[in-house]
């Protein structure tokens, strides 16, 4: 006796609502596709625990969603001296989590298509069969969903070059706050020390509100508990250890990421931070997430797989190894390299680089203005690495 084909519940499952998962589900909603879609996130309700930022004009298709942005960004050492930038026709943003979060939710609670099961964990991916149309059961705490197509948006602890460990909080004061309103705080008194290099970040949100972080640079994670204390040290030099916390917000980003993804099987796609989503030398990443949702939201839609996120173009993927591996070989000069950039290369040639649009005279001004030494010791196994790229493609 033969056992019947297994029957799809779903076009499209994917695991994780997060900034990736909410993004793509939400613009399936408005599709006229007809693809049924099932979101599996452990979470029941959600927390105004993230800000993203980026650089665009003043008006674009995100807009809505942007809740302050500024004309100008700056950095600065341990000694005080400042480096501030500003290019015209562009303002740095930003987007409240909460913000985000509930636009996204609207839209796919306003879909009959899309189904959410909240407070479900994906504890496995099954493939039934191996041929092109195979299907792939998703396994729950709450039952199997069977799929055409996964997209696994789910964060999973991934070695890299360096890590990005910061500790947030947003404050209001009683009395105006010492930070300047018209530009933001980028990486401010860049300093190192036994646990690498730190900096704060401050987005200020009003007269007497703002968002302070602490992050670090360093080889392996920093606990979240050391950053809070570290932040609540800088918080007291700057005489606001008595202002009210409104939110708080953390997390561990890797910076150029070692070795490949996991294998999986057919019809499963990464995305998401751990499928490619952050750029390896800053972190960035709500835009390249964005941009992947459309295009994978898209592919569906012409009836085509998912697709995860592009690979990084050759010489950006080359000059982010080799600017990490700089950094993560002398982390006592990471400051001095973080502001020869930002002295040597113009505003916008930085901004262009940061946001994935740099041009070769961009690259050209990048590397003239770093300490030659230190980073053309790490073009060796740059190469080699190049080269073995090119054996595979």
């Amino acid at each position: 006796m033969t056992s019947l084909p297994a029957v799809a519940d779903a076009d499209l499952v994917i695991l994780g609502a997060g900034c990736a998962g909410l993004s793509l589900a939400a613009r399936l909603a408005r599709s006229p596709s007809g693809l049924r879609v099932d979101v599996v996130e452990p979470r029941t309700d959600y927390e105004d625990d993230r800000s993203w930022c980026f650089w665009r004009p003043e008006r674009h298709d995100l807009s809505e969603l942007v809740a302050h942005s500024w004309a100008g960004w700056r950095f600065s050492g341990a000694t005080g001296q400042a480096l501030h930038h500003r290019v015209a026709g562009l303002r740095y943003q930003y987007v409240r989590g909460s913000d985000f979060y509930a636009r996204a939710r609207e839209r796919i609670d306003s879909s009959a298509r899309i189904r959410t099961h909240a407070g479900v964990h994906a504890t496995g991916l099954v493939p039934l069969g191996d041929g092109p149309d195979a299907l792939v059961r998703v396994e729950t705490d709450r039952g199997s969903i069977i799929a055409r197509h996964v997209i696994d948006t789910r964060p999973r602890v991934m070695p890299a070059v360096l890590y990005q460990s910061f500790s947030g909080v947003e404050i209001e004061s009683e009395h105006p706050l010492p930070f300047d309103q018209r530009e933001v705080g980028l990486m401010d008194s860049m300093a190192t020390d036994d646990g690498g290099m730190h900096f704060r970040y401050t987005l200020p949100l009003g007269r007497t509100r703002a968002l302070v972080e602490w992050t670090r640079f360093s080889v392996s994670p920093v606990p979240l508990a050391t950053l809070s204390a570290e932040l609540d040290t800088e918080l007291g030099l700057l005489g606001l250890a008595g202002a009210r916390v409104v939110r708080r917000e953390g997390g561990i980003l890797p910076m150029g990421t070692l070795g490949a993804l996991p294998e999986v099987a057919r019809g499963v796609v990464f995305a998401g931070n751990s499928g490619g989503a952050l750029r390896a030398a800053s972190g960035y990443g709500f835009l390249r997430i964005q941009r992947w949702a459309r295009a994978c939201a898209e592919s569906l839609q012409r009836g085509e797989p998912p697709v995860g996120h592009p690979a990084e173009p050759w010489l950006r993927r080359s000059m982010d190894r080799i600017f990490l591996q700089a950094v993560r070989a002398d982390l006592e000069r990471g400051p001095e390299y973080f502001l020869a950039l930002a002295r040597g290369v113009p505003a916008a040639g930085l901004v262009r680089f940061l946001s994935d649009a740099a041009r070769l005279t961009d690259y050209a001004r990048l590397i003239a203005s770093l300490p030659t030494v230190p980073f053309l010791r790490q073009l060796a196994p740059s190469r080699s690495s190049a080269a073995r790229d090119m054996v595979r493609t």
